[in-house]
């Protein structure tokens, strides 16, 4: 399950990624940027240049790339399409609107627009990696595998290409040919953060220590990313050197000290692996004034109250541990220790 999750956010990842105007794949709903006559401002002066020429399809495309750049995207694909309408045979005007088409979730037409690229310029790399980056969202592999391959002729140091075939393979199971594939993006760009996920990911999944350093090469080109600190914290529990996973997870709440999961496994590193039930309360307390019905932190705070010879009130936190996750076991085998 957790390497589901993982495939799928890189997957979204990847798309938000490579449609390069859409690094925040929102949704169209930003507020506009001010509508003004002042003309020396950005948006004024774009205002100005569409007004005075109106045939003038760079000012139309200037003003869409703007928008873009600004994530309103419903602006920004109006302009493109007026952009095009005066010249369809722009390759670069025909994907900034696949890129708009995209991300407010016109796939179809996204896909339709493309190949009108392709059709009027066969080897254009943005083109094709585009193309084989969406056919590999769609789950067309074989359809994807044919684009790349055609970018890696016309590019073969574009680290992207290199990724997205990387994730094809991960998905369809073949790990050995994903590992290489995530190795090449990152020997082409050393700071490429997804691939070092991806390969750090691929590596925790095989137990292979490897991923600490794919986990902490993440951290290093992009520290801001939760899920680097989380994924190397969790491959360090899980494989009994939980002083140096404390140290991690509590790396992560330096940024974000409301981060859930990670409170709660400090909590379950006192219970489990310490042996200090008392501490662990504390974190679980923390991690339930975030979470109120996080049944994993209600279930283990019952069992550190139980420890702690307080079975009263472990019982009423196993009882709302069930009723969060009624299959719990754990839960149903502390009640029944407890005699109800």
């Amino acid at each position: 399950m957790r390497n589901s999750v993982v495939y799928t956010l890189a997957k979204v990842a990847l798309l938000c990624l490579s449609f390069v105007y859409l690094s925040s794949c929102g949704n169209g709903a930003k507020t506009p940027p001010q509508e003004t006559q002042d003309s020396t401002s950005t948006i004024g002066r774009l205002n100005r240049k569409v007004a005075e020429n109106p045939g003038d399809v760079d000012a139309w495309f200037a003003r869409s790339r703007y928008y873009a750049e600004q994530e309103v995207f419903n602006k920004a694909l109006m302009d493109a399409e007026k952009a095009l309408s005066l010249d369809s045979f722009r390759t670069d005007i025909l994907l900034h609107a696949a890129d708009l088409y995209y991300t407010t979730r016109e796939v179809e037409q996204a896909r339709a627009t493309i190949q009108k690229a392709l059709a009027l310029d066969p080897n254009n790399l943005d083109a094709n990696l585009r193309m084989g980056e969406l056919q590999y969202y769609l789950g067309q592999y074989q359809s994807a595998f044919e684009y790349l391959d055609k970018a890696i002729l016309l590019d073969p140091f574009e680290a992207r290409t290199y990724f997205t075939k990387g994730m094809i393979f991960a998905e369809t199971g073949d790990t050995n040919l994903a590992i290489s594939s995530f190795q090449t993006a990152v020997e082409q760009d050393p700071t490429y953060f997804h691939a070092y996920m991806q390969l750090a990911n691929l590596h925790a999944a095989k137990n292979n220590d490897l991923a600490i350093d794919y986990y902490q090469n993440a951290i290093s080109v992009n520290p801001t990313k939760q899920e680097a600190y989380y994924g190397l914290a969790y491959y360090l529990q899980y494989h009994n050197r939980p002083k140096e996973a404390i140290r991690v997870y509590q790396d992560l709440l330096a940024f974000d000290k409301n981060h859930v999961p990670s409170i709660h496994n400090i909590g379950y590193i006192f219970l489990f692996e310490e042996g200090k039930a008392t501490e662990s309360l504390t974190w679980f307390n923390r991690a339930l004034n975030h979470e109120p019905d996080f049944y994993l932190a209600l279930y283990h705070k019952g069992y550190a109250l139980e420890l702690l010879g307080q079975q009263d009130s472990a019982r009423i936190f196993y009882q709302k541990a069930l009723s969060q996750e009624p299959d719990l076991k754990v839960a149903q085998a502390g009640l029944e220790r407890l005699g109800f």
